[in-house]
């Protein structure tokens, strides 16, 4: 069948993973199954998928995908889904300003390609009918827009190509070994210090107690576009720590 013979190239997706949220269509998920073996990345993952149903995602899947379908994975929310990955990146069809930049799948692949060097990284589709949420978004560190002509969303398979193919085209025309990079930090670590910046902020006035998050939003974009390690990531949660202990809040104990 088309697309499914093995792939002569040595390029290396497998730390790349596709996470379908709340995929409505078991026939879609299939088709994204073999969109994972036809481009090579790293497995499938669901987050509580309405239609379960394996027949149907099976024809779909085709033989190539049958394999990654056995292997795929489900999960109860989407922040389990990313616990052991680096970096993620969201599609969206909406625009807005809560929606910070939003990137072109062709601009989106050298980041995460970026994070696929130290570790798991993800793409995320939301569900056919509505996308992402915008605390779904806000979990991942990047957001895509697919540029289209008219109506502004695809199917959710399609989806999942568009940003397949951008993703091995860039790692075929870099070519050769990256430069060695400080790995960067976990999806929890990133997590746990926006949670402990924005009560350090509220602590001391910064942002507002009603609706914080709303308001850290600018600073959780420039912080994840610079994609910090570990190291980094302790640093800033250092600083975070200090507000809190000049607000008197948590005496310099680092709360969890």
């Amino acid at each position: 069948m088309l697309g499914c013979m093995p792939g002569r190239d040595a390029i290396d997706l497998s730390p790349l993973v596709v996470v379908l949220v709340r995929p409505r269509f078991p026939e879609n998920i299939g088709a994204a199954a073999r969109v994972v073996a036809n481009m090579g990345l790293g497995g499938l993952r669901v987050v509580e998928p309405l239609r379960p149903w394996r027949e149907p995602m099976q024809r779909l899947a085709s033989t190539c995908g049958r394999e990654v379908l056995a292997a795929m994975r489900s999960f109860a929310s989407l922040e389990e889904a990313l616990a052991d990955t680096v970096g993620a990146a969201a599609t969206t069809a909406r625009t807005g300003y809560k929606r910070g930049e939003l990137l072109s799948p062709r601009r989106a692949a050298p980041e995460l390609l970026a994070w696929a060097r130290g570790g798991k990284a993800a793409l995320v589709f939301g569900p056919e009918d509505r996308g992402l949420t915008t605390a779904q978004l806000d979990r991942c560190q990047l957001s895509v827009r697919i540029p289209t002509a008219q109506a502004s969303s695809l199917n959710l398979a399609q989806a999942v190509m568009v940003m397949a193919y951008e993703l091995r085209v860039t790692a075929l025309e870099a070519g050769g070994p990256a430069a060695a990079e400080p790995a960067p930090a976990s999806h929890g670590e990133m997590m746990a210090l926006h949670r402990h910046l924005m009560d350090g902020l509220v602590a001391i006035g910064t942002l507002k107690k009603d609706n914080p998050a709303h308001f850290y939003r600018p600073i959780k974009n420039v912080i994840e576009r610079g994609r910090p390690s570990s190291r980094e990531v302790r640093a800033m949660r250092g600083i975070a720590r200090q507000m809190l202990w000049l607000a008197g809040q948590v005496g310099g104990k680092d709360p969890q």
